[in-house]
């Protein structure tokens, strides 16, 4: 019996023109008596992305990254059958992106197209859910997952978490629904949220009813971060990858890539570490320093680069591992 595989075949990327270094965020935080030096070291960054006119946007963004992703699967769009969008800002919530990518695509057979919204997770578990409908749907072969995150339209230019930490990119997967004689693909997936840290990131601040108003201050009509303790990440990712390796029956060394959330290097390290790896460098992949954290999309363009810089053997393991504002978090087990 042959066994119903969900595979990448193509991936994305895109990002602005307009590269920004650390001496600017620092010059602009000097200037309000605030240090930012050393949480831009641990968070490892050097540069990032920013959109800087009134033409791109999370939409186009991952429009762009989405022609990418389909050139690199050698596809054409009238071959997919399903899009999803994944973005906490989307251009619009009438109609779905997702649509709207449909139309600009020319993807006229690709019927089941909707955006998710899970903050920067959202990328990760579009993967999860797609790989879940297209192994029990056989009107879907070819599925887009496609997400932007255009961050600088929402940080407030006080806040040392968002502001200079992060950038404004797209990314895109095309995933193949193939039979075939061993399983690999997107294997499983495993979740956790911790609910009690809702209010700690918040966009916007005021809530949806009142930043229609035009008696709100513009402030208050963009994200609110309130820093609280991060220290379980970490371990609940390695948690859920140990998790993976014993249900599946293999060993941490046969992971080869770990595409982790790209908001801090120390996230990085710190997962490395409750896993006993020693050499995380060369496993964990880690983009933030040349196109800051770009939420929804970053464990994507880390993977794209993976894969582009590295070759992958057969059957080597990937894991996915993100979280999203509030928390909640999710990890994807992949095998190539």
């Amino acid at each position: 019996m042959g066994f119903r595989n969900v595979n990448i075949i193509g991936t994305g990327v895109y990002h602005p023109k307009k590269r920004v270094g650390n001496e600017f965020f620092i010059k602009h935080f000097d200037s309000k008596d605030i240090d930012i030096r050393e949480l831009l070291d641990n968070l490892g960054r050097k540069y990032r992305y920013i959109i800087d006119n009134n033409k791109e946007n999370a939409l186009t963004m991952a429009l762009e990254a989405s022609r990418g992703a389909l050139k690199s699967a050698h596809i054409s769009p009238e071959q997919l059958d399903m899009i999803i969008f994944s973005s906490d800002t989307p251009e619009y919530l009438t109609p779905s992106n997702a649509l709207i990518i449909n139309k600009e695509l020319k993807a006229t057979n690709a019927h089941i197209v909707y955006d998710l919204n899970s903050n920067c997770v959202g990328m990760v578990v579009a993967l999860d859910q797609a790989a879940r409908m297209m192994k029990t749907n056989d009107n879907v072969k070819y599925c887009l997952v496609c997400g932007g995150l255009y961050v600088s339209s929402i940080a407030r230019e006080d806040c040392k978490y968002t502001y200079p930490a992060s950038g404004d990119a797209g990314a895109a997967l095309i995933l193949e629904v193939k039979e075939e004689d061993t399983l690999r693909g997107v294997l499983d997936s495993k979740y956790t949220t911790v609910s009690k840290y809702y209010d700690t990131i918040m966009s916007p601040a005021c809530g949806m009813t009142k930043a229609r108003s035009n008696d709100v201050d513009e402030y208050e009509k963009k994200q609110k971060w309130r820093g609280f303790h991060l220290d379980f990440f970490a371990p609940e990712w390695a948690n859920a990858i140990t998790y993976f390796s014993q249900k599946f029956h293999f060993t941490i060394e046969d992971i080869k890539l770990f595409l982790l959330s790209q908001y801090s290097k120390q996230f990085i390290i710190e997962t490395a570490k409750y896993l006993n790896i020693d050499d995380y460098q060369d496993k964990f992949t880690y983009i933030g320093d040349k196109y800051g954290y770009t939420g929804t999309t970053s464990p994507i363009v880390a993977f794209h680069h993976a894969i582009r810089d590295k070759d992958i053997p057969r059957g080597s393991k990937a894991v996915f591992c993100s979280v999203g504002a509030g928390v909640a978090m999710c990890s994807v087990l992949y095998e190539f």
